[in-house]
Parts: structure tokens; sequence; C-alpha cells
């Protein structure tokens, strides 16, 4: 199945975070995670979740604890502005 042929929230609770790069940190991952699973529920519900994703800010974490911070900016830029990132 292609990407944009699976449905958003299907495509967001399986999709993989990078890590961050060596020597580096990153975006705490359970923080990222309960975001990602309430914009899931949400899309699921057929309900609004622009509310969820307005002003995030994720704690810090090291890099074996942490998601890449500019792949979470980017998912998370792509559903405030509307655009598919599943790309």
């Amino acid at each position: 199945m292609a990407k944009a042929d699976q449905p958003l929230e299907d495509w967001l609770a399986s999709h993989p975070m990078r890590k961050p790069g060596l020597f580096t940190d990153g975006y705490a991952r359970g923080p990222v995670n309960d975001v990602i699973d309430k914009v899931v529920e949400r899309l699921r519900t057929g309900r609004q979740f622009a509310d969820l994703i307005k002003n995030l800010d994720f704690p810090s974490a090291p890099r074996a604890e942490a998601y890449d911070r500019q792949g979470v900016d980017d998912l998370f830029d792509n559903l405030k502005w509307g655009s598919d990132p599943r790309g």
C-alpha cells in the first residue's frame, strides 16, 4: 500500500521517527508520542487537532531516549499547515 493510500491516522500511528545524530540530543520520545497519540485519536473520531499542535514545546532528552528534532518539527509543521507529512 502506498503511503498516500494509507489513512493519515494509520500512517501517524505506525510512522517510525528518526533518532538524533551521534553526539546530539533531541526531543524526549514520551511527550512526542503522547501528542501523536492524541492527534491520531482525534483523526479517528473526526475531530480537530490544531489545538494540540499549536504551541509545542518538547523537553530535551539524550540520544538514546530521543527523536530527531528536525524530523519532529517537520512532522508537526506539516500537520499544522495542512500539508501531507507522508510525502
